[in-house]
């Protein structure tokens, strides 16, 4: 048994629970290290783990040598599969997961687990919580994903035509990525150029980048693990305007990244970043929090933003992104990763060219 599942047993024995039900097949790939598949896994604090799927997957499941095997087959009703596992292994309390469980497969799990007289509970963020914190190998995974990014930004730059549109840079990026990347993007690449860069989710268009300012956002997924850095891109000399704004997300970046360090609140940090943009003039046009926590999916735990109060603790991965919005004009957005240390936050990204 590995250690996170170790850790899963002794935080949900701390909670009460004699088993845990997880739906989300991202927690499960984090657990376990399986990823091809579609269906449950059932834990119990005394160390059993059960997975349930179907046919489909029946071959690749059981090469994981973690757990006994559920197949549903020829109809069969995985639910009650689930419930009677539960009933076998004498389960009394089960949790799962709130979150990621529709509501038409937990009303019939809950009917299932009733007739077997077993509480079904649900929790929020369990496995996330844990996947905050990074160990060494997750840490090699993140800064390889970083590394193909970077390599994706100077690619960028060599092919950069005036002419090309929005979705054609777009599609070229993605491409790269996939080349570089075990054939994975962590997200769909942002390209946005003039009045587009006002949207922080825009779906590239064909639009011509022309001359106009514009914006790129990108990250490759490698081996499970994300990355995710935007930078802003000028035809020639920045405009006055436009470098007042950059300098002041600029700053609100460099601070924040100097004020990381264990101990303090996600709300605290994202407030460092938030005040520099206010005293700018701009703060009613930072809509969003300072950046989220990243690593198997490319938004996480913890959420950087004024009302968490989240311990940001060492080990963790967030984006550092303060930005502004004119609606209908443009926006702005300065993205990279770092590292959460005991005193300090390391810059995982920052020698790409700002």
């Amino acid at each position: 048994m590995n250690n996170r599942i170790t850790n899963c047993i002794k935080l949900l024995k701390a909670d009460n629970y004699d088993s845990f039900l997880i739906s989300d097949p991202t927690n499960i790939s984090y657990l376990t290290g399986f990823w091809n598949g579609d269906g449950y896994l059932l834990i119990t604090t005394e160390g059993k783990l059960v997975y349930f799927t179907n046919f489909l997957y029946m071959q690749v499941a059981k090469k994981i040598k973690l757990w006994k095997l559920v197949i549903s087959e020829h109809g069969q009703n995985i639910f009650n599969l689930i419930a009677d596992e539960a009933r076998k292994y004498k389960c009394k309390n089960t949790a799962f997961e709130a979150k990621n469980l529709p509501f038409l497969e937990y009303k019939t799990l809950n009917e299932r687990f009733s007739e077997n007289d077993i509480r079904f509970s649900g929790i929020n963020d369990f496995i996330e919580k844990i996947r905050m914190i990074k160990d060494k190998d997750e840490l090699c995974l993140i800064k390889k994903s970083i590394q193909v990014s970077k390599e994706t930004f100077a690619f960028a730059s060599e092919i950069l035509d005036e002419k090309m549109s929005e979705k054609d840079l777009s599609i070229e990026i993605d491409k790269f990525l996939r080349l570089k990347a075990d054939n994975q993007l962590a997200f769909e690449t942002i390209v946005a150029c003039g009045k587009n860069t006002a949207y922080p989710h825009h779906k590239p268009t064909e639009k011509k980048i022309n001359r106009n300012f514009f914006l790129i956002d990108l990250g490759s997924k490698y081996y499970g693990y994300c990355a995710d850095l935007t930078r802003v891109f000028f035809w020639g000399k920045m405009p006055l305007f436009l470098k007042k704004i950059y300098d002041t997300l600029r700053k609100a970046q460099d601070s924040s990244i100097k004020g990381i360090k264990e101990g303090i609140t996600a709300a605290q940090l994202d407030s460092v970043a938030r005040k520099i943009i206010e005293q700018g003039g701009w703060g009613k046009y930072f809509g969003h929090g300072l950046g989220h926590g990243i690593g198997l999916s490319v938004h996480e735990l913890p959420a950087l933003c004024p009302n968490n109060n989240q311990i940001l603790k060492e080990g963790m991965v967030v984006t550092i992104e303060p930005a502004v919005y004119f609606d209908n004009r443009f926006g702005m957005r300065l993205e990279d990763m770092v590292l959460i240390k005991q005193n300090y936050g390391e810059v995982l990204s920052g020698d790409i060219d700002r």
